[in-house]
């Protein structure tokens, strides 16, 4: 690799994660990855797992916080699955992201991983807006599965005391809760995200340890912005916790 070649891609790198290549027309990722993979916590030389890994920014965003770590992106859409192969190319992280179509409640890995990460879909069938486009419904909705699933999933693929990290909706908490405990997932970090300081949260950040005691950590809340009108923005308290948000903050402009 040539000096210009390893500077290209310390550049795209640093552009995470402007430029990801994205299905057209499909479900387009939010802030909300972008905080998850920030929120996980990963060790060096770990192996994981993003299950519902759509164009693999949350996979790739643990990558670039941990390069010692690997995963393996699981996607049921082929072209999200493809468009994550070709992200991880590009950053030339290919080596230490692998990605596997498959779907969710029903795929198992082969040996058992450190910790797994998911965004999955928010909302059961027939609560919220309709998505166009089939891609979409299933990215945002709980059309091909549901959280459950999700933890399932990671139950069986972590060692005993592996982690599961992943982002939701506030107002799902209980039942979001009473499925970990059915799949032997104990949650120990829960740190709610709030658009303003004077706002209800708008997403729940949670880890949850497989086979661990029982004892919750709520961390301080996030919020997103400060100041108002012309004059807000992303807040220093978000910016610091999540790096990769500087791309949606006025200093980037």
């Amino acid at each position: 690799m040539t000096a210009s070649d390893a500077n290209a891609i310390l550049e795209r790198r640093e552009y995470f994660p402007r430029g990801l290549v994205q299905p057209e027309g499909g479900y387009r990722f939010s802030m909300d990855s972008l905080l998850l993979a920030c929120f996980a916590h990963v060790n060096r030389g770990q192996a994981g797992l993003d299950l519902g890994c759509g164009c693999g920014v949350v996979g790739l965003g643990v990558l670039l916080r941990q390069p010692g770590a690997t995963i393996t992106g699981v996607e049921l859409n082929p072209l999200a699955a493809k468009a994550a192969r070709e992200n991880a190319a590009n950053l030339h992280l290919a080596e230490k992201m692998e990605i596997e179509q498959g779907d969710v409640s029903d795929w198992r890995p082969d040996k058992v991983v450190d910790f797994v990460v998911a965004n999955p879909p928010y909302r059961k069938l027939g609560k919220g807006r309709e998505s166009r486009g089939e891609e979409r419904k299933t990215a945002r909705f709980e059309a091909a599965g549901s959280f459950y699933g999700f933890a399932r999933c990671a139950s069986v693929a972590l060692k005993t005391r592996g982690r599961f990290a992943f982002v939701h909706l506030p107002e799902r908490l209980p039942e979001l809760l009473a499925d970990l405990a059915e799949a032997g997932l104990t949650p120990k970090r829960l740190r709610l995200v709030h658009g303003k300081v004077d706002q209800e949260p708008r997403i729940a950040l949670v880890e949850a340890v497989k086979a661990a005691s029982p004892g919750l950590h709520v961390e301080p809340p996030l919020i997103l912005h400060e100041g108002t009108g012309r004059n807000s923005g992303l807040s220093r308290q978000a910016l610091e916790f999540c790096p990769f948000l500087v791309c949606n903050s006025k200093e980037s402009e």
